[in-house]
Order: C-alpha cells, then sequence, then structure tokens
C-alpha cells in the first residue's frame, strides 16, 4: 500500500487493510462501513477495522461517522491510521475528525494500482 494524500490510498487486489481509530478527549463512539458494508471493530482498544480489498471496483471507500456528545470537550477529535498487507506495511498517519468540524465523517478511498 501506498499513500496518495490522507484519505487516498494506492492498493493491492486482495490486500486486506487495518483501520485503527484513536480517540482523544472522546469515548469512541464510531461507525465504519467499507464498500456499503457495516465493520465490526475488534474489542481492542484503540479499535481495529479489518477490510478485505475485493477484485472490482477498481475504487472502494471506507466511510467513517463519528459521534460526539454536547458533554465532550471542545478539544475532542478521532484520529485514523490505515495499515495494509502488501508492499509497505507501515502505519500511515491518515485524516481526523474533531468535534469542531462541521462534517463529522471521513471517506477514505482505496485504489487498486
Amino acid at each position: 500500500m501506498d499513500q496518495v494524500d490522507s484519505e487516498t490510498f494506492n492498493v493491492a487486489e486482495g490486500e486486506t487493510i487495518t483501520l485503527t481509530i484513536v480517540s482523544h478527549k472522546v469515548a469512541q463512539n464510531v461507525g465504519v462501513s467499507f464498500m456499503d458494508t457495516t465493520i465490526a471493530p475488534s474489542p481492542a482498544d484503540p479499535q481495529n477495522f479489518v477490510f478485505k480489498i475485493a477484485k472490482n471496483p477498481v475504487s472502494q471507500f471506507a466511510d467513517v461517522q463519528c459521534h460526539f456528545s454536547a458533554a465532550d470537550d471542545d478539544g475532542a477529535f478521532y484520529q485514523f491510521f490505515v495499515t495494509g498487507s502488501v508492499g509497505d506495511t507501515d502505519t500511515f498517519t491518515s485524516a481526523s475528525v474533531r468535534k469542531t468540524d462541521l462534517i463529522k465523517e471521513i471517506n477514505l478511498q482505496f485504489t487498486i494500482a
């Protein structure tokens, strides 16, 4: 896997992707789907979401919905880290979603290169 930008990655067909979400100043309350299928998190802290890149389509998307309560600190945020199983298996720092952001979701794009 190679990182193109904070939300876009080049991957191999069949590659296993691990999305790690770390919460800061907020109890973790996120929903993750990949290609319109809900992904269950690992019970670990931080939570990991694992999914596999299919043969088609060439570009595939993971959608992350982040939730904050009114009581959460204004500095609360979620940070995303992405690791692939093929090629460069380093963990890449992805985008983040803050409580103060207008949009509380992120779409990560995985393109078969």
